[in-house]
């Protein structure tokens, strides 16, 4: 199914503790985006998206809110609705993406990771996942989340989720935006690597129509090819 990006709707989820205003947006019946921000230095404000695919009574987070405010407020939202969150899965080891997997934990939820993030969380002194997975590709939430892990690029542990219900990937910072010039922070990552890990992904999944990237707006399938050429001007310049 097509995701028809005109239908969201954008729910504001009310800030709790220090939350920055978790936002949801719902993306079709089943799917929905949540977006959270933080100050980074160097950078501003900046948002980080996530995903929470619905199945019925039960739904899967992609990716955790920046902060623990915030996932407290997307578990609250979860339950407002009647859903039971089952794990959360983090696209690589930085706080954008695995920053609130206490919270999670807390609440008696599985938090997952690949082996090679588990690795960096555990050397970075950060909460690890309680569940682990090995290999470059797996599948979670009844097969209804594909994981794939292309190789280096934003972090040398950094994966993309593909939806094939929504044929929608989820790049996470492997991924740029449209607007965007520049390849952003790779500094725990691997520019060099970076258009061989897009092609990958390119390959992969050539029935994507919805791409999702790690920050900024989403858009179409271009979003891979941007990202690619971004790089391969990246490296030229160096």
């Amino acid at each position: 199914m097509r995701i028809a990006i005109s239908w969201c709707a954008a729910l504001m989820i009310g800030a709790i503790a220090n939350a920055q205003a978790l936002e949801i947006t719902a993306l079709s019946e089943r799917l929905y985006l949540h977006q959270s921000e933080k100050e980074v230095e160097g950078f501003g404000k900046v948002s980080a998206n996530g995903l929470v695919l619905v199945d019925g009574d039960e739904a899967f987070v992609v990716d955790t809110p920046w902060t623990d405010a915030d996932a407290e407020a997307l578990l609250a939202w979860a339950t407002a609705k009647g859903l039971t969150v089952k794990a959360v899965l983090a696209t690589h080891w930085h706080e954008d993406r695995a920053g609130s997997f206490g919270v999670f934990e807390k609440a008696g939820i599985a938090t997952l990771s690949s082996d090679a993030t588990q690795t960096l969380l555990k050397a970075h002194q950060k909460t690890p996942a309680t569940e682990t997975f090995s290999g470059d590709h797996t599948r979670y939430f009844g097969n209804k989340v594909e994981v794939f892990y292309p190789g280096a690029g934003h972090a040398m542990d950094n994966l993309v989720v593909y939806l094939p219900g929504e044929q929608l990937l989820f790049g996470g910072c492997l991924v740029r935006e449209a607007s965007s010039r520049s390849m952003g922070f790779y500094g725990d990552g691997s520019l060099p690597h970076w258009p061989e890990s897009m092609s990958r992904v390119i390959a992969k999944f050539p029935e994507v129509n919805t791409v999702v990237p790690g920050h900024g707006a989403w858009g179409g399938r271009e979003l891979l090819e941007h990202t690619r050429m971004l790089a391969e001007a990246a490296l030229k310049a160096q």
